[in-house]
């Protein structure tokens, strides 16, 4: 008997061990793999790319964009970047930043280098010629001279700023001896010094943006009408700033003198409170929106319409005012056939000092008073 049950249970023993069959489930090892040897960190490959471009060309790759050009690089890499060193080709100092933003100043074309260091080692990559930066045309914004277009310069720039005129620099050109490009007009802008003596630099002969409207100007200009070179009894559509002022602006400085530099046409007339950005139309010819009257002193000035819409009342001694017989008084110099003369932006009629505030007096003659600046 025992020998008996000896033999069943070395008989279920060996009935439990099946034969080897290939398992098909996924949790199982293939029967030759073998576990991976230890490779260490993945090589490192880097490249970069750039954010803001105003034009990019991924075939090249290159990114265009106009003088002061700034964008902001981005690396691309197969594993972590420790350590970062840009070279942006433009005699500036290397950039240490992960994502560096970089100003181009000048115009040229520029080889942007990135050397990346990681674990797995240092890794180098070049694009040639990767920022193209254009230079700026006629009446674009700048800060220096290299930034304009060839035969261009920087008006106002900040190495020779102006205390009127454009307050930014914008780029042109002299028209004195020469002519403006295609698509530009010569104007005069060659009015009297400041008090000081000294011509700001926008007092020149220059060549602007030709323009219909203000959308046509760089931000900064609006579209004007200025007196042209050579033929100065002719008036010609630009883009300039809004200093000095238009036909009707003020010109008479905070300590009371008359400023013809503060007047596009040239002359601040002794007018108002705030002086008259006028022109003298005795020999030449007022600009479209402007008429040309004579005033009972002698005086043939551009006016302006009252119908214009400009704001005359802003000065508290002038009003729109119809034509008068007076010493201050005005009359169309050709009136209109067949047509009533309209109101023109003039010194405000008065009968007494009372009628002219505290700005002003009433000055009277033969033909009536009219308002008339205190005498400081």
């Amino acid at each position: 008997m025992r020998r008996h049950v000896l033999f069943l249970l070395l008989l279920a023993s060996c009935g439990s061990h099946s034969s080897p069959v290939a398992d098909a489930g996924t949790d199982s090892a293939p029967p030759d793999t073998t576990p991976p040897a230890d490779v260490g960190p993945l090589p490192l490959t880097i490249d970069f790319t750039v954010e803001g471009c105003a034009q990019i060309d991924s075939s090249a790759p290159s990114c265009t964009g106009t003088a002061p050009f700034t964008v902001r690089f981005v690396p691309v890499a197969t594993t972590t970047i420790s350590q970062y060193r840009w070279i942006f080709g433009d005699d500036t100092s290397d950039d240490t930043s992960a994502t560096p933003s970089h100003k181009f100043d000048t115009p040229g074309s520029f080889t942007v280098t990135l050397v990346g260091f990681s674990t797995g080692g240092v890794a180098t990559k070049v694009h040639t010629d990767f920022i193209i930066v254009l230079p700026k045309g006629m009446g674009a914004p700048c800060q220096a001279n290299q930034q304009c277009a060839k035969d261009l310069y920087c008006l106002c720039s900040s190495a020779s700023p102006c205390t009127t005129g454009p307050l930014g620099g914008m780029c042109t050109s002299s028209c004195q001896k020469a002519a403006c490009p295609v698509g530009n007009v010569c104007t005069n802008l060659a009015t009297a010094f400041t008090n000081a003596g000294r011509a700001e630099p926008w007092q020149n002969q220059l060549c602007l943006p030709a323009c219909d409207a203000d959308a046509d100007c760089s931000a900064g200009l609006r579209c004007r009408v200025l007196p042209a070179w050579p033929n100065g009894t002719s008036w010609v559509h630009g883009c300039f700033a809004d200093v000095p002022a238009d036909l009707g602006g003020p010109c008479r400085s905070a300590a009371g003198a008359l400023r013809n530099d503060l007047c596009v046409a040239g002359l601040c007339a002794d007018l108002g409170a705030l002086g008259l950005c006028s022109r003298n139309c005795s020999a030449t010819l007022c600009p479209a929106g402007s008429d040309c009257v004579v005033f009972g002193d002698g005086r043939e000035l551009c006016l302006v319409p009252c119908a214009s819409g400009f704001p005359c009342n802003s000065d508290p001694l002038l009003t729109c005012v119809g034509p008068a017989l007076s010493l201050l008084g005005y009359r169309l110099k050709t009136p209109p056939l067949g047509e009533q003369a309209g109101a023109y932006c003039a010194p405000k009629p008065c009968a007494d000092d009372t009628y002219c505030g505290a700005a002003g007096l009433c000055r009277q003659d033969s033909g009536g008073g009219h308002c008339v600046a205190r005498a400081d």
